[in-house]
């Protein structure tokens, strides 16, 4: 351990001494490592956050999702999940809880009810909407009141309501509701929204377009066999048959299939950037030879006091080593540092995530070029015997 640090403070010293040279053969390390670690970090995120979205569609150990599709293919008329279906689904074997899944993003269709304007609207469930383009909207307080109020779109103040909707009130299913602001949604045409705890008390009767039951598995059941099962037996017994087919998409293999081209992607793209590490590697054992011709002296002075071939050679590959994980340090770093910025620049489309998979890489890597194209300048170093040298 003693001869080890001795080494180790040798290799600082040689390294310090031609600061410059060194410097520039870690710069293409540290460019590997650090395109490698980035494009490793930002792949988890992807993994990470399509394995989130697929959770919350269902894909959990314990979690599956039973959808229903009509015949035509349109959004269903009826709620094809009642509460008798959910009390038919619960008494399976294997199946903990189910409950109707609720879609953020997806409206319930409803029926407006004006008397100068009727038609089909989708509603949203908002917790609030202080920030319409026109009017006040409402707030937090005004969905824990459960007050009756509404923004609609362009589309349907200007049918209903001239442009001059703010204030006035929009009857859903016969019910008033006022209008306090006007939000647009490019992917919901018609659209209402609607505060969440509003719409439990006076809508919720009404269901999604394409509603979908949630079954909690219990632990030491079997997720796909009890899915199927369900999905079979409401086909026989919903309250859709005749109308649609119940099925079950089994997620979790879907978020696999994904996450392995998410992998494949990963990783060729980052053995792409390696590239630049071998080139790297090329650089470090030219700087090594060209260290071992400056110090011939040294290795002549070391061998006349009794030092050995392999602690020769142990000398110079510990420090080809030292420079290439110093390089590899600074460009983990560097590479975290990018990562978190794209994060910042791009924070609702990118996360990355560094594992420490990804640090063990660059550490491992780092000390392999080192071993590898240190290796041979070494062995250079190691050969060269007394007698030559003083000749």
């Amino acid at each position: 351990m003693k001869n080890l640090s001795n080494i180790l403070a040798v290799s600082f010293k040689s390294i310090l001494k031609n600061k410059r040279r060194n410097i520039f053969t870690m710069i293409g390390i540290i460019i590997g490592i650090a395109a490698v670690i980035t494009i490793m970090s930002l792949g988890n995120g992807f993994k990470k956050t399509a394995a989130d979205e697929f959770s919350d569609s269902g894909a959990g150990k314990n979690s599956a999702i039973i959808s229903f599709m009509t015949s035509n293919g349109e959004g269903a008329k009826e709620n094809p999940f009642t509460q008798q279906d959910i009390d038919i689904v619960k008494q399976m074997n294997g199946v903990s809880d189910a409950k109707i899944k609720e879609n953020e993003d997806t409206g319930y269709s409803a029926k407006m009810t004006n008397s100068q304007k009727k038609g089909d609207i989708s509603i949203l469930k908002k917790a609030t909407m202080d920030n319409p383009e026109k009017g006040p909207g409402f707030d937090s307080d005004d969905n824990e009141l459960h007050k009756k109020v509404v923004t609609v779109d362009d589309k349907i103040a200007k049918d209903v309501f001239n442009k001059d909707a703010i204030g006035k009130t929009l009857y859903i299913d016969g019910q008033g509701f006022e209008v306090v602001g006007i939000a647009n949604d490019a992917m919901n045409p018609s659209a209402v929204n609607m505060p969440s705890k509003t719409f439990d008390q006076y809508m919720g009767d009404l269901n999604q377009d394409f509603p979908s039951l949630q079954l909690t598995v219990a632990d030491d059941a079997d997720k796909k066999d009890v899915a199927n099962k369900v999905a079979d037996e409401l086909n026989k017994k919903g309250s859709g048959v005749g109308d649609g087919n119940y099925s079950y998409n089994d997620t979790e293999e879907m978020m696999k299939g994904i996450n392995k081209v998410f992998d494949g992607i990963t990783y060729f793209v980052a053995a792409v950037a390696g590239i630049s590490l071998f080139i790297a590697g090329i650089g470090v054992m030219n700087v090594m030879y060209i260290s071992v011709t400056e110090r011939t002296e040294e290795i002549a002075i070391r061998r006349a006091f009794g030092a050995k071939a392999r602690d020769i050679e142990l000398q110079f590959l510990i420090e080809s080593v030292v420079l290439c994980v110093i390089g590899g340090l600074i460009g983990l770093i560097l590479g975290i540092l990018i990562g978190s910025l794209v994060d910042a620049v791009t924070p609702d489309y990118i996360k990355s995530v560094v594992s420490l998979g990804s640090v063990v890489i660059a550490v491992g890597v780092s000390m392999l070029i080192g071993i590898v194209f240190g290796w041979i300048p070494a062995r250079a170093a190691a050969k060269k015997e007394l007698i030559d040298i003083i000749k």
